[in-house]
């Protein structure tokens, strides 16, 4: 299947998602080489590897080294996103959950990081200022920044909370970047920003400051969901 769309390896990785989904591929399976896909979908290797990064980082694969790539049983989140959507108290819980979190995690990766990490969690920020471009939301990438940063941290059990939670983060990441799109004070540019000082502190390996600017970025974005939710209540 031949692919042509900017933002090549997200269709890529959605391709295979869908194959998942619907059963032509299975828990266990492998998957055909970097140069085998590279072929099937008429992209680059580049292409490929940034796919299968994606998938990892969603629960979809793990790579083996040496050994190859295979489909994983992806746990399901825990949380139904529709149930707690008008519901600001449960929401203020979940936000309170990812700072809870990804505080640590932001102090962990600055500690821990490899010079690979960086270049996934920078792949993220990339692809965020190409959204802003673009007039998009870029909320896949988000997602894809903060559990960069999960990998980074090396503790697999702050991964798999983050993982859990995944798909109700995406939810609440599109609306929070509606929500900045159409308010006046707080922009996309703004949340650009403070991901990538949030970067900066882990490629500088200050935990403090990491852990300082994860704070404030989630503290923002609680603000901001929490006061339109609120106004759109009154």
């Amino acid at each position: 299947m031949k692919i042509s769309n900017k933002k090549l390896y997200e269709k890529v990785a959605d391709v295979i998602i869908l194959d998942i989904n619907e059963g032509r591929l299975n828990i266990g399976d492998r998957l055909p080489s970097i140069k085998a896909l590279s072929e099937s979908f008429g992209v680059g290797q580049a292409t490929i590897r940034e796919s299968l990064n994606a998938l990892r980082a969603m629960g979809f694969v793990d790579i083996k080294h040496g050994q190859g790539t295979f489909i994983i049983e992806r746990e399901e989140p825990q949380f139904n996103f529709e149930a707690i959507s008008g519901n600001a108290k449960d929401i203020e819980n979940l936000l309170e959950v990812r700072n809870i979190v990804e505080v640590g995690v932001a102090r962990l990766a600055a500690k821990n990081r490899t010079d690979e990490d960086l270049l996934a969690i920078e792949s993220a920020l990339k692809d965020m200022q190409l959204a802003i471009n673009e007039n998009e939301l870029g909320e896949a990438s988000d997602l894809k920044f903060h559990l960069a940063i999960a990998d980074a941290a090396k503790n697999d059990i702050l991964k798999q909370l983050l993982l859990n939670v995944s798909d109700i983060m995406r939810h609440t990441m599109k609306e929070t970047r509606k929500i900045y799109l159409y308010t006046k004070s707080k922009s996309i540019e703004k949340l650009y920003n403070e991901h990538k000082e949030i970067f900066e502190a882990i490629k500088s390996k200050n935990a403090k400051l990491a852990q300082s600017k994860m704070t404030f970025h989630l503290e923002e974005v609680e603000k901001v969901v929490l006061n339109n939710i609120r106004h759109s209540d009154s």
